[in-house]
Protein backbone atom coordinates (compact mmCIF):
# COMPACT_ATOMS: atom_id res chain seq x y z
CA UNK A 1 0.00 0.00 0.00
CA UNK A 2 1.41 3.52 -0.96
CA UNK A 3 1.06 6.27 1.31
CA UNK A 4 0.42 10.12 -0.18
CA UNK A 5 3.12 11.76 -1.50
CA UNK A 6 2.12 14.68 0.72
CA UNK A 7 1.67 12.29 3.64
CA UNK A 8 5.43 11.48 3.37
CA UNK A 9 6.93 14.43 3.13
CA UNK A 10 5.21 15.53 6.67
CA UNK A 11 6.55 12.27 7.92
CA UNK A 12 10.18 12.76 7.09
CA UNK A 13 9.77 16.32 8.01
CA UNK A 14 8.54 15.75 11.38
CA UNK A 15 11.34 12.62 11.57
CA UNK A 16 13.55 14.85 10.68
CA UNK A 17 12.94 17.74 13.45
CA UNK A 18 12.69 15.18 16.06
CA UNK A 19 16.09 14.02 14.92
CA UNK A 20 17.34 17.43 14.96
CA UNK A 21 15.95 18.30 18.48
CA UNK A 22 17.27 15.78 19.73
CA UNK A 23 21.21 16.51 18.70
CA UNK A 24 20.98 19.88 20.23
CA UNK A 25 19.50 18.55 23.67
CA UNK A 26 22.27 16.18 23.16
CA UNK A 27 24.58 18.81 22.67
CA UNK A 28 23.12 21.54 24.91
CA UNK A 29 23.62 18.67 27.77
CA UNK A 30 27.31 18.22 26.98
CA UNK A 31 27.96 21.89 26.82
CA UNK A 32 26.60 22.44 30.17
CA UNK A 33 28.75 19.55 31.13
CA UNK A 34 31.74 20.85 29.99
CA UNK A 35 30.68 24.13 31.92
CA UNK A 36 29.82 22.72 35.44
CA UNK A 37 32.53 20.42 35.91
CA UNK A 38 35.62 22.71 36.27
CA UNK A 39 33.51 24.37 38.64
CA UNK A 40 32.77 21.67 40.96
CA UNK A 41 36.40 20.88 40.37
CA UNK A 42 36.97 24.35 41.52
CA UNK A 43 34.97 23.76 44.69
CA UNK A 44 36.86 20.80 45.45
CA UNK A 45 39.78 22.24 45.40
CA UNK A 46 39.30 25.30 47.68
CA UNK A 47 37.48 22.89 50.21
CA UNK A 48 40.69 20.90 50.70
CA UNK A 49 42.59 21.79 53.57
CA UNK A 50 45.19 24.28 52.46
CA UNK A 51 48.68 23.94 53.74
CA UNK A 52 49.27 26.63 56.59
CA UNK A 53 52.75 27.91 57.47
CA UNK A 54 54.22 27.15 60.92
CA UNK A 55 53.52 29.76 63.36
CA UNK A 56 56.28 30.56 65.99
CA UNK A 57 54.81 28.55 68.19
CA UNK A 58 54.75 25.54 66.28
CA UNK A 59 58.50 26.53 64.58
CA UNK A 60 59.23 25.69 68.68
CA UNK A 61 59.76 22.12 69.64
CA UNK A 62 57.05 20.77 71.87
CA UNK A 63 58.05 20.32 75.48
CA UNK A 64 59.20 16.90 76.11
CA UNK A 65 59.01 14.40 79.07
CA UNK A 66 59.51 15.92 82.59
CA UNK A 67 61.88 14.62 84.71
CA UNK A 68 62.89 15.09 87.97
CA UNK A 69 66.95 14.75 88.70
CA UNK A 70 68.14 15.48 92.69
CA UNK A 71 64.66 16.91 93.27
CA UNK A 72 64.71 19.22 90.14
CA UNK A 73 61.91 18.68 87.66
CA UNK A 74 62.86 20.31 84.43
CA UNK A 75 61.85 19.71 80.37
CA UNK A 76 64.38 16.97 79.66
CA UNK A 77 63.81 18.03 75.62
CA UNK A 78 64.75 21.33 75.92
CA UNK A 79 67.50 20.71 78.36
CA UNK A 80 68.97 18.52 75.24
CA UNK A 81 68.41 21.12 73.03
CA UNK A 82 70.14 23.84 75.16
CA UNK A 83 73.87 24.44 73.60
CA UNK A 84 75.72 24.41 76.91
CA UNK A 85 74.17 20.44 77.10
CA UNK A 86 75.92 19.48 74.06
CA UNK A 87 79.39 21.06 74.95
CA UNK A 88 82.20 21.19 77.88
CA UNK A 89 80.82 24.48 80.43
CA UNK A 90 84.07 26.16 81.34
CA UNK A 91 84.37 27.61 85.36
CA UNK A 92 87.47 29.56 86.26
CA UNK A 93 89.05 28.41 89.57
CA UNK A 94 92.64 29.36 89.95
CA UNK A 95 92.90 26.99 93.42
CA UNK A 96 94.02 28.36 96.30
CA UNK A 97 91.04 30.26 97.47
CA UNK A 98 89.15 28.48 100.12
CA UNK A 99 86.60 31.04 99.28
CA UNK A 100 85.20 30.06 95.95
CA UNK A 101 86.24 26.06 96.70
CA UNK A 102 82.92 24.76 96.19
CA UNK A 103 83.14 25.88 92.41
CA UNK A 104 85.50 23.18 92.42
CA UNK A 105 84.38 20.86 95.36
CA UNK A 106 81.24 20.16 92.75
CA UNK A 107 83.98 18.77 90.60
CA UNK A 108 85.50 16.36 92.78
CA UNK A 109 82.01 15.54 94.19
CA UNK A 110 80.62 14.77 90.86
CA UNK A 111 77.50 17.29 91.03
CA UNK A 112 78.40 18.14 87.85
CA UNK A 113 78.33 15.39 86.12
CA UNK A 114 75.10 14.15 88.25
CA UNK A 115 73.26 17.32 86.88
CA UNK A 116 74.16 15.85 83.68
CA UNK A 117 76.83 18.64 82.92
CA UNK A 118 79.99 18.21 81.56
CA UNK A 119 82.04 21.00 83.23
CA UNK A 120 86.34 21.65 83.40
CA UNK A 121 87.57 23.66 85.79
CA UNK A 122 90.25 26.26 84.36
CA UNK A 123 92.79 28.63 85.81
CA UNK A 124 92.46 32.34 84.18
CA UNK A 125 94.45 35.35 84.40
CA UNK A 126 91.59 37.54 84.46
CA UNK A 127 88.33 36.41 85.26
CA UNK A 128 86.61 39.69 83.83
CA UNK A 129 88.61 39.38 80.74
CA UNK A 130 87.85 35.45 80.39
CA UNK A 131 84.00 35.98 80.49
CA UNK A 132 84.06 38.81 78.21
CA UNK A 133 86.01 36.82 75.67
CA UNK A 134 83.69 33.48 75.84
CA UNK A 135 86.80 31.78 78.01
CA UNK A 136 84.66 30.95 80.60
CA UNK A 137 81.09 30.06 81.74
CA UNK A 138 80.97 30.90 85.34
CA UNK A 139 83.19 32.03 88.10
CA UNK A 140 83.06 33.57 91.40
CA UNK A 141 84.51 35.50 93.82
CA UNK A 142 83.98 39.14 96.33
CA UNK A 143 80.83 40.31 95.27
CA UNK A 144 82.09 43.60 96.40
CA UNK A 145 84.20 43.50 92.96
CA UNK A 146 81.74 41.90 90.61
CA UNK A 147 79.08 44.71 91.38
CA UNK A 148 81.21 47.70 90.13
CA UNK A 149 82.04 45.69 86.70
CA UNK A 150 78.71 44.95 86.51
CA UNK A 151 77.61 48.24 86.74
CA UNK A 152 80.17 49.22 84.44
CA UNK A 153 78.63 46.52 81.58
CA UNK A 154 80.35 43.40 82.59
CA UNK A 155 78.37 40.56 81.61
CA UNK A 156 77.58 38.79 84.84
CA UNK A 157 75.31 37.69 86.53
CA UNK A 158 75.28 35.84 89.96
CA UNK A 159 72.73 33.17 91.15
CA UNK A 160 74.14 32.23 94.89
CA UNK A 161 75.74 32.81 97.74
CA UNK A 162 79.24 31.03 98.40
CA UNK A 163 79.34 31.53 101.95
CA UNK A 164 79.18 34.26 104.48
CA UNK A 165 82.06 36.66 106.00
CA UNK A 166 86.37 36.53 104.79
CA UNK A 167 87.00 39.75 105.43
CA UNK A 168 88.68 41.76 108.64
CA UNK A 169 89.81 45.16 108.96
CA UNK A 170 92.92 45.05 111.90
CA UNK A 171 95.34 47.22 113.69
CA UNK A 172 98.46 46.07 115.66
CA UNK A 173 97.13 44.94 118.84
CA UNK A 174 98.92 47.39 120.68
CA UNK A 175 97.56 50.06 118.87
CA UNK A 176 94.85 52.58 120.57
CA UNK A 177 92.02 52.08 117.87
CA UNK A 178 89.49 50.94 118.44
CA UNK A 179 87.29 51.96 115.47
CA UNK A 180 87.40 54.39 112.68
CA UNK A 181 86.01 57.43 114.88
CA UNK A 182 89.64 56.94 116.52
CA UNK A 183 91.72 57.19 113.77
CA UNK A 184 90.35 59.68 111.13
CA UNK A 185 92.74 60.68 109.21
CA UNK A 186 94.53 58.19 109.00
CA UNK A 187 96.17 55.69 106.67
CA UNK A 188 93.98 52.57 105.64
CA UNK A 189 96.04 49.83 103.53
CA UNK A 190 93.81 47.27 101.43
CA UNK A 191 94.83 44.10 99.44
CA UNK A 192 94.17 43.50 96.17
CA UNK A 193 94.34 46.72 94.46
CA UNK A 194 91.67 49.86 94.37
CA UNK A 195 88.86 48.50 92.90
CA UNK A 196 89.24 45.18 94.61
CA UNK A 197 86.68 43.65 97.15
CA UNK A 198 88.60 43.78 99.65
CA UNK A 199 88.60 47.88 99.36
CA UNK A 200 84.89 48.00 98.41
CA UNK A 201 84.28 46.07 101.54
CA UNK A 202 86.89 48.46 103.65
CA UNK A 203 84.91 51.48 101.94
CA UNK A 204 81.44 50.44 103.16
CA UNK A 205 82.73 49.43 106.54
CA UNK A 206 83.53 53.09 107.02
CA UNK A 207 80.35 53.72 105.95
CA UNK A 208 78.84 51.96 108.41
CA UNK A 209 80.51 53.68 110.99
CA UNK A 210 78.44 57.33 110.12
CA UNK A 211 81.91 58.35 107.85
CA UNK A 212 83.07 58.70 104.64
CA UNK A 213 85.87 57.73 102.73
CA UNK A 214 87.14 60.55 102.15
CA UNK A 215 88.39 60.89 106.03
CA UNK A 216 90.50 58.75 104.89
CA UNK A 217 93.74 57.90 103.32
CA UNK A 218 93.69 54.84 101.42
CA UNK A 219 96.98 52.55 100.11
CA UNK A 220 97.21 49.58 98.37
CA UNK A 221 99.81 47.24 100.02
CA UNK A 222 101.62 44.11 98.33
CA UNK A 223 100.43 40.94 100.20
CA UNK A 224 103.88 39.52 100.48
CA UNK A 225 104.88 42.59 102.72
CA UNK A 226 102.31 40.90 104.94
CA UNK A 227 102.62 42.74 108.75
CA UNK A 228 105.30 45.17 107.77
CA UNK A 229 102.91 47.69 106.15
CA UNK A 230 101.54 48.08 109.86
CA UNK A 231 104.74 47.59 111.44
CA UNK A 232 106.75 50.34 109.58
CA UNK A 233 103.65 52.61 110.12
CA UNK A 234 102.89 53.14 106.81
CA UNK A 235 99.45 52.23 107.44
CA UNK A 236 97.75 52.13 110.28
CA UNK A 237 94.77 50.02 109.50
CA UNK A 238 94.59 47.11 107.28
CA UNK A 239 91.57 45.54 105.75
CA UNK A 240 92.77 42.01 104.12
CA UNK A 241 90.82 38.42 103.72
CA UNK A 242 90.61 36.18 106.55
CA UNK A 243 92.74 33.95 104.58
CA UNK A 244 95.56 36.17 105.51
CA UNK A 245 95.03 38.35 108.80
CA UNK A 246 93.72 34.94 110.91
CA UNK A 247 96.94 33.63 111.33
CA UNK A 248 98.56 37.02 112.72
CA UNK A 249 95.14 37.39 115.10
CA UNK A 250 96.23 33.60 116.06
CA UNK A 251 99.46 34.99 117.35
CA UNK A 252 98.65 37.84 118.96
CA UNK A 253 100.27 40.50 116.42
CA UNK A 254 96.89 42.45 114.85
CA UNK A 255 93.36 42.26 116.76
CA UNK A 256 90.27 42.74 114.78
CA UNK A 257 88.75 46.25 114.66
CA UNK A 258 85.82 45.05 112.03
CA UNK A 259 84.72 42.26 110.75
CA UNK A 260 82.35 40.89 107.52
CA UNK A 261 82.85 37.48 109.39
CA UNK A 262 81.66 38.52 113.13
CA UNK A 263 80.21 41.20 112.80
CA UNK A 264 75.86 41.87 113.02
CA UNK A 265 75.60 44.76 110.18
CA UNK A 266 77.89 41.94 107.59
CA UNK A 267 77.55 38.63 108.97
CA UNK A 268 74.51 37.27 107.50
CA UNK A 269 75.93 38.72 103.74
CA UNK A 270 77.42 36.58 100.94
CA UNK A 271 81.01 37.58 100.87
CA UNK A 272 81.78 35.48 98.11
CA UNK A 273 79.07 34.61 94.88
CA UNK A 274 78.92 32.19 92.61
CA UNK A 275 77.77 33.38 88.77
CA UNK A 276 77.36 32.70 84.74
CA UNK A 277 77.76 34.72 81.89
CA UNK A 278 74.49 36.95 81.48
CA UNK A 279 74.59 35.23 77.79
CA UNK A 280 74.59 32.05 79.20
CA UNK A 281 71.86 32.26 81.43
CA UNK A 282 69.81 33.72 78.52
CA UNK A 283 70.58 31.43 76.36
CA UNK A 284 70.89 28.30 78.68
CA UNK A 285 68.41 28.37 81.31
CA UNK A 286 68.30 24.95 82.31
CA UNK A 287 71.64 24.48 82.33
CA UNK A 288 72.51 28.13 84.65
CA UNK A 289 70.28 26.43 87.30
CA UNK A 290 71.60 23.06 87.13
CA UNK A 291 75.55 24.43 87.22
CA UNK A 292 73.94 26.51 90.46
CA UNK A 293 72.38 23.58 92.37
CA UNK A 294 75.55 21.63 91.78
CA UNK A 295 77.91 24.70 93.21
CA UNK A 296 74.87 25.03 96.01
CA UNK A 297 74.86 20.93 96.99
CA UNK A 298 78.61 21.60 97.16
CA UNK A 299 78.56 24.91 99.88
CA UNK A 300 75.92 22.92 101.85
CA UNK A 301 78.21 19.87 101.88
CA UNK A 302 80.97 21.70 103.09
CA UNK A 303 79.13 23.01 105.63
CA UNK A 304 77.26 19.95 107.29
CA UNK A 305 80.42 19.02 109.24
CA UNK A 306 84.05 19.05 110.31
CA UNK A 307 85.01 15.47 108.63
CA UNK A 308 83.76 17.21 105.18
CA UNK A 309 85.71 20.76 105.14
CA UNK A 310 88.63 18.35 106.05
CA UNK A 311 87.69 16.05 103.01
CA UNK A 312 87.54 19.20 101.04
CA UNK A 313 91.11 20.75 102.47
CA UNK A 314 92.45 17.40 100.94
CA UNK A 315 90.72 17.35 97.97
CA UNK A 316 92.48 20.91 97.09
CA UNK A 317 95.28 20.42 98.36
CA UNK A 318 95.77 16.95 96.20
CA UNK A 319 94.80 19.00 93.28
CA UNK A 320 95.83 22.54 93.74
CA UNK A 321 98.21 22.51 96.63
CA UNK A 322 97.92 24.99 99.62
CA UNK A 323 100.56 27.10 101.60
CA UNK A 324 98.75 26.26 104.67
CA UNK A 325 98.57 23.42 106.67
CA UNK A 326 94.60 21.27 106.87
CA UNK A 327 94.02 22.44 110.62
CA UNK A 328 94.44 26.20 109.80
CA UNK A 329 92.26 25.51 106.58
CA UNK A 330 89.63 23.70 108.30
CA UNK A 331 89.83 26.69 111.10
CA UNK A 332 88.92 29.13 108.36
CA UNK A 333 86.46 27.68 107.03
CA UNK A 334 84.18 27.38 110.21
CA UNK A 335 84.45 30.98 110.38
CA UNK A 336 81.82 30.94 107.61
CA UNK A 337 78.79 30.16 106.63
CA UNK A 338 78.97 27.50 103.13
CA UNK A 339 75.43 27.78 101.40
CA UNK A 340 73.70 31.65 101.44
CA UNK A 341 70.23 31.82 101.50
CA UNK A 342 68.23 33.66 98.46
CA UNK A 343 66.92 36.19 100.79
CA UNK A 344 70.43 36.75 102.17
CA UNK A 345 71.71 37.31 98.65
CA UNK A 346 68.73 39.56 98.17
CA UNK A 347 69.22 41.80 100.87
CA UNK A 348 73.25 42.28 100.41
CA UNK A 349 72.76 43.11 97.17
CA UNK A 350 70.04 46.10 98.26
CA UNK A 351 72.09 47.38 100.79
CA UNK A 352 75.56 47.07 98.63
CA UNK A 353 74.31 48.87 95.80
CA UNK A 354 72.93 52.18 98.05
CA UNK A 355 76.47 52.03 99.62
CA UNK A 356 78.60 51.72 96.71
CA UNK A 357 76.67 54.69 95.59
CA UNK A 358 77.06 56.99 98.36
CA UNK A 359 80.68 55.58 98.48
CA UNK A 360 81.48 57.14 95.08
CA UNK A 361 82.16 53.10 93.47
CA UNK A 362 78.80 53.17 91.61
CA UNK A 363 78.10 55.88 89.36
CA UNK A 364 74.56 57.55 90.99
CA UNK A 365 73.68 58.68 87.40
CA UNK A 366 73.32 54.89 86.90
CA UNK A 367 69.82 53.17 86.64
CA UNK A 368 70.17 50.78 90.04
CA UNK A 369 67.35 49.12 89.26
CA UNK A 370 68.10 47.93 86.02
CA UNK A 371 71.71 46.82 87.80
CA UNK A 372 69.95 45.06 90.43
CA UNK A 373 67.68 42.93 87.70
CA UNK A 374 70.97 42.13 85.86
CA UNK A 375 73.22 41.54 88.68
CA UNK A 376 71.25 38.82 90.61
CA UNK A 377 69.20 35.40 89.20
CA UNK A 378 67.18 33.68 91.72
CA UNK A 379 66.80 29.90 90.85
CA UNK A 380 65.00 27.68 93.64
CA UNK A 381 67.35 25.69 95.56
CA UNK A 382 64.28 24.36 98.00
CA UNK A 383 65.01 21.13 97.13
CA UNK A 384 69.00 20.68 97.52
CA UNK A 385 67.99 22.18 101.07
CA UNK A 386 65.90 19.73 101.85
CA UNK A 387 68.12 17.25 100.65
CA UNK A 388 70.56 18.50 103.43
CA UNK A 389 68.17 19.11 105.94
CA UNK A 390 67.58 15.18 106.62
Amino acid sequence: MYLKKGKVMKKYLALLLAMVLTLALCACASAQVQQTEPAKQEDAETALPQEQPESEEQEVESSGKMVTVNGFTYDDTAFHAEDAANRTIHVSYGGGSLCTSPMALAYFLGYYEAEGLDVEIISVESDKEALASGKIDATGGFLASWLPAISNGVGFTFTTGIHTGCGSVVVLADSDIQSYQDCVGATIAVSGGFGSGVHNYGMRSVIHEGLSVEDFKWINFDASLGLEVLKKGDAQILVAADQMVQKWIDDGSVRRIHSNTFDEDFKDEPCCVFGLSSAFIENNPICAEKMTRAVYRACLWVDQNDENKYEAVQMLADNYGFNVTPDYAVKLMKLWKFGVSNAQCEMCLENSVDEYVAAGIIDASADLEHLKTVAWKAFDLSSVDAEFAS
